[in-house]
């Protein structure tokens, strides 16, 4: 009777048994190592086994902690592709392929993908999702309200669903966040990753990372970030490092609250006062946000890009009047995709929207951070931005000595003032989609630059 029993017992831990979440990536040193972060049904030892693709020889780490939550720390080599699978409570997932991030300063390419507010639209996220995977992202960062409820486990359960069940993105791809308002700092969230956590307080609320010549940071808008609270210490000292080390190129930041929006949410005014002062001084490039659910690509504010890219899935929150500030606006569903071009020391940011059309871009072009002496450097080359455009674009020319715009068979498209330095190109609407070029006078010889028009 009692083997009967045990039997029975057996039987219906089988029949529970199993790997039901995960895994999910995520790193602290993405250039070293990877975790895979995965929940069994039951307690139990786990594994990981792993190689490096194409050749690599299949290696096994085992975590012996029994446990139903597992955080297995995958080794890696710089800038290279590996395959992995879990092995856990009877169950088995996998292979699956991730990239790590070059040594940090590193001159080589990659490409990331950004986006936000997912919250309770399953089927907009859903579909972002399938956009997002067709850019092969090396890694993704999300502007935070990922739930509507940060207290309700199952809205977690729903959103990790999303990302490693109905789809493996995460699976493949690490995602680095800034905690939302909706997100409410949930031990939930933050028991089911290993984020990066190089602080004072050595908590994952608030961090930075590298990845090849570009230096990110993750600021918390939802916890203290006074002047003298943690938050704003690490901050001070991370973005000084950042801002005199040569071997970056940019310095990005990640928040949820916006610094700059014309959505309903607005500009967070005391967080701005603050730690703007912070992004001014120390050269940062660009500070993509979330919160208000639409995009918007706001002017250079002191030298420091703003996007607010929150259309990840929640309800669309129309905007009706755009603050000067802004430079473009979409009010619906979309997702960012940014390429890092070494060579050129570029960063080229373009918004996709609901169809997967780009309707906006930014171009960022770089040089080194520590040599950075002037938000308002003067100009050496002929700047365009954005560029594709479809609207319309600024052009900034190292002279006041400008031909005009023309079309590929030379016909002037737009006469420019002599005088002008920067002027804005809004085509008229006869002018047809395709490539043009801004032809001025410099050092003797006329110079072009080409600008891409798409309607």
């Amino acid at each position: 009777m009692k083997q009967r029993v045990i039997l029975v017992l057996l039987s219906i831990s089988l029949l529970y048994a199993g790997i039901d979440r995960g895994p999910l990536l995520s790193s602290e040193n993405p250039y070293f190592s990877m975790f895979a972060n995965f929940r069994t049904e039951n307690l139990c030892v786990a594994e990981v086994h792993y190689r490096t693709l194409p050749t690599g020889t299949w290696r096994s780490v085992t975590d012996t902690t029994v446990s139903t939550m597992h955080y297995i720390e995958i080794p890696v080599t710089p800038y290279s592709e590996h395959e992995y699978y879990v092995l856990a409570d009877g169950d088995s997932v996998g292979p699956h392929q991730f990239w790590s991030s070059p040594v940090p300063g590193d001159p080589v390419d990659f490409n990331f993908c950004a986006y936000g507010d997912t919250r309770t639209g399953l089927i907009a996220h859903w579909v972002i999702i399938d956009h997002i995977m067709a850019c092969s992202p090396m890694f993704m960062v999300h502007s935070g309200d990922m739930i509507e409820d940060g207290e309700d486990t199952d809205d977690w359960d729903v959103y990790f669903s999303e990302l490693c069940e109905w789809h493996n993105i995460a699976q493949s791809v690490p995602y680095f966040y800034a905690m939302g308002n909706h997100d409410d700092e949930s031990p939930y969230f933050y028991n089911a990753l290993s984020l990066p956590k190089n602080n004072p307080e050595s908590v994952e609320a608030y961090s930075s990372f590298d990845w090849g010549r570009i230096h990110f940071f993750s600021m918390n808008s939802e916890i203290d970030y006074s002047a003298t609270s943690p938050q704003y210490l690490f901050l001070s000292d991370d973005l000084a490092s950042a801002s005199a080390n040569p071997n970056y190129d940019f310095i990005i930041g990640l928040v949820h609250r916006p610094f700059y929006s014309s959505g309903y949410h607005g500009r967070e005014e005391e967080m701005a006062d603050v730690l703007e002062p912070l992004l001014i001084a120390n050269n940062v490039d660009l500070v993509i946000q979330g919160h208000d659910h639409m995009y918007e690509r706001i002017h250079p504010q002191e030298g420091v890009n703003y996007i607010v890219t929150g259309g990840g899935g929640a309800p669309p929150s129309p905007i009706f009047y755009w603050f000067d500030w802004s430079a473009f606006g979409y009010n619906l569903y979309h997702h960012l995709d940014c390429h890092y071009d070494a060579s050129e020391a570029r960063l080229s940011i373009y918004m996709h929207n609901y169809s997967d059309n780009i309707v906006d871009s930014l171009i960022l072009e770089g040089a080194p951070v520590s040599i950075k002496t002037s938000h308002k450097p003067e100009i050496k080359t002929c700047m365009v931005c954005p560029n594709p455009f479809n609207s319309s674009c600024v052009i900034s020319i190292p002279t006041s000595r400008c031909a005009g715009i023309f079309d590929l068979d030379g016909r002037v498209v737009k006469h420019v003032e002599p005088g002008l330095k920067s002027f804005e190109w809004e085509p008229e609407p006869n002018v047809a989609s395709g490539i043009y070029f801004v032809r001025y006078f410099l050092e003797n010889k006329y110079e072009s630059k080409r600008i891409v028009y798409m309607k």
